[in-house]
Order: C-alpha cells, then structure tokens, then sequence
C-alpha cells in the first residue's frame, strides 16, 4: 500500500477509535452531570462504542498483517518460486518448468487497486480493476495442478511469457473465464473446455488489442451457445432449465470477461451482475436543501426558544426534525444502503455542533440551555436514525426498490 493510503487508513482508523471512546465515556459523563432522562437513555449508545473499539482494532492489526504477509512469486530460469498467504495458512514451493506444459493469460478482479499504484491528486479512481493474472498448468506425480500468479503490471507479465515462450516446451492459450475465486479442481475443470479456451501468439504486435478481442470473442461465442440452448430447452421442455448432459442438475453459471475498444466490463453469463466500475460523484441539490433545511432548522428552534414559545428541555422537536430530514434523506437516494444511515449521521452530528456552537444565541440563558438539549438529541442520533431507515426500507421493498440493494435490518 502507497505510503499516503497508509496514512490516511491510520488517520481514518484512530479518529473512529476516538469516536468510540467518546460514545464510551460520553454517555458516563452526561449521565453523571446532568441526571436528566434523556441522558440516562444515552447510556444505551455504550454498547456501540465498545462494538465499535473492537471493529477498529481488529481491522487496524488485518491491515497491518496484510502489509507484513505479501506473497511472492518469483521466476527462475528453471523453476517458479511462490509463496502465498491464504487467510493465516502458508504456502510455499516451487514449480520446475519441465513440469509446466501450458499457460492461460486470463484477468481477475482487483479491489481497492488504487491504493498499491500511484495516483494524481483528486484523480477518480474504480473500486474495481481488471489487471492480467497467470493459470500454469503443471503435472507432478502423475496428477494436474495449477499455479495462479497475479500480476499488477503488463510488463512483468510479457516478461514472463517471453521466457516460456524460448522455452518451446509450454504452450501459450488464453481464457475469458474469471477463475481466481474457484478452488483448484474448479479450475482445472474449466480449463479444460475446449470452448473456453484459445491459444494465444504473444510476438505479433499489438498484444493488449489482441487479447481484449480474443477473450472478448469466447465470451460472446459462449452467450450465444448458451441463448441458443435455452432456446432449445424452452421448445422441447416448454421451458423446463438446461440440465448437463447425465448430471441432472442446472448448468452452473460462469463468469467472463468483456474487452475491446468499447470499455470493459464484468460480466456473469451475459446477466450484467457482477464488479462494476464506480465514479466519485458530486452531491446531489436535494441532498444539499435536505441538510440545509436540517441546519437552518437549529437556528429557528432556538429562536423559538429564546421567544419562550418553545420550552429548553423539548428534546422531542429536535428528535423530530432528524426523523424527517433523515427519511426525506432515505428517500431521495438511489440505491439504500448501510452506509446511508451512517453518512446521514455523521453529518448531522456535525453540522449541528458545530453550527449551535457559532450562533450567538446559545452563548447564555435559555439558548445555551436549549443548545445542550440539541446535543443530548444528537448523541442518540445513531439510534434514531434507524427508525426512519428501517420505515423508507420497508417501503421502498414493497415497491420492488431494494432489488441488488445489500442492506441487513
């Protein structure tokens, strides 16, 4: 990992220790303080925070891991070296490359790429990228094996099969199939599909282009073998599922990759679910008037407080204006996810210290009084918000809007 994201994944980790702490002892504080309802009922947001510690420290020391277990393949004029890492399990050996008699250049899905490569400043970046990865098929002890070796590089990888190629003895084939995922026996037995697979020449010229309209070829050839048996299975079975032939269970779907020089996607047996390529994108206005409206509503509140129309202790008004803002929120978005109650948090939270504390009319009487009653409702904002997620959740699932959506209520 790149040095900044380094620091940025120890910044992001410590400030959300920090947070926890605070909703451990916080909660403590104002119970002991203030001894008011509302600060009792905030001791329920202790049971969070320790979650939370735990998730940060046990996340910190993965990542640290992670970095300290690299694995490594290396190649030798006569063998291939590696050492892998699969959860906490070591593995290590070598490969002698008169055991080799092919390989297949295939691609595989890397998450969180950009943070092992160098980046410009405010440079979007995919969550998602398809980088070249290695099938050496080998036999030892009478029995077929495969070595994967990813690469992140093109370079590395040409290097590599330039030095299979002087051999003469290792065939040079390439595949659509997105195997890294599948166990070893999986992808021996993909491998060897005739239909899946093609031989590969890495001298001629535009090596890149030629592989993208090669593998893009196997997959278009095998979506149309497969509409083309469906078609035959709905005519002859009045649409009874394609079986394998003396299996008696459902053809498996199969992933593979689509090139070429329209841009490159992910695809799983032509449904289009599968890695998808997302973009920074910019707030939306109603995201902006919704937490504007959120804001500006702390300023006439404590108006109304000072006024005496409204009493300093109604924690209720304050609770509401989270519970509509934060629906009003839930339904305006896209796609509902976790991590919209998260977000929505965090920036109330925020937004309300931080603007009550600038408004001269919480400095003294009945604004500042009302101000801490303001804070009180924030703090048991990650437990009201799901109140709102769950209500616009629910609804949205009635409606069939939550189809791909990955939320756990």
């Amino acid at each position: 990992m790149k040095p900044f994201y380094w620091i940025l994944t120890f910044e992001a980790l410590t400030l959300l220790s920090l947070s926890a702490l605070a909703l451990v002892l916080g909660p403590v504080y104002l119970a002991v303080t203030f001894r008011h309802f509302w600060s009792y009922l905030s001791l329920l947001l202790i049971i969070p925070g320790f979650w939370l510690i735990r998730f940060s420290i046990l996340t910190l020391k993965a990542y640290i891991w992670k970095n300290r277990h690299l694995d490594r393949y290396s190649l030798y004029e006569d063998e291939i070296r590696y050492l892998h890492y699969e959860q906490v399990e070591k593995e290590e050996g070598t490969v002698r490359l008169d055991e080799v008699d092919r390989v297949y250049i295939a691609y595989y899905v890397a998450q969180y790429h950009y943070a092992y490569k160098k980046t410009k400043w405010f440079q979007s970046q995919s969550v998602f990228h398809l980088l070249p990865m290695l099938y050496v098929r080998y036999r030892r002890d009478a029995q077929e094996r495969i070595l994967k070796v990813p690469f992140y590089e093109w370079p590395d990888l040409k290097k590599w099969l330039k030095h299979f190629k002087r051999r003469g003895s290792i065939e040079i084939w390439a595949t659509d199939l997105l195997l890294e995922q599948k166990t070893e026996a999986e992808q021996l037995s993909a491998l060897r599909e005739p239909l899946d697979t093609a031989p590969f020449d890495i001298e001629r010229k535009g090596f890149k282009k030629r592989l993208d309209n090669l593998l893009y070829g196997l997959g278009r050839k095998r979506s149309e073998r497969e509409r083309a048996e469906q078609d035959f299975a709905a005519g002859s079975t009045g649409g009874a599922k394609t079986m394998r032939a003396g299996s008696g269970t459902p053809q498996p779907q199969r992933q593979f990759y689509r090139g070429g020089a329209g841009g490159t996607t992910i695809r799983e047996n032509g449904s289009g679910q599968g890695a998808r390529q997302e973009s920074l994108r910019k707030p939306r206005m109603s995201t902006v008037v919704i937490f504007a409206l959120l804001f500006a509503s702390l300023y006439v509140l404590t108006g109304f407080v000072v006024d005496g129309r409204v009493s300093p202790d109604n924690m209720w008004l304050c609770i509401g204006c989270f519970l509509a803002a934060g629906a009003a929120y839930f339904v305006m978005a896209d796609r509902l996810t976790f991590w919209h109650a998260v977000r929505f948090t965090l920036t109330a939270f925020i937004g309300w210290v931080l603007i009550g504390a600038v408004m001269p009319l919480t400095d003294t009487g009945a604004g500042e009084e009302f101000y801490s009653t303001a804070i009180g409702a924030t703090i048991l904002l990650p437990l009201t918000v799901w109140l709102p997620f769950g209500m616009v959740w629910w609804i949205r699932r009635q409606f069939g809007l939550n189809e791909g959506e990955e939320v756990t209520l």
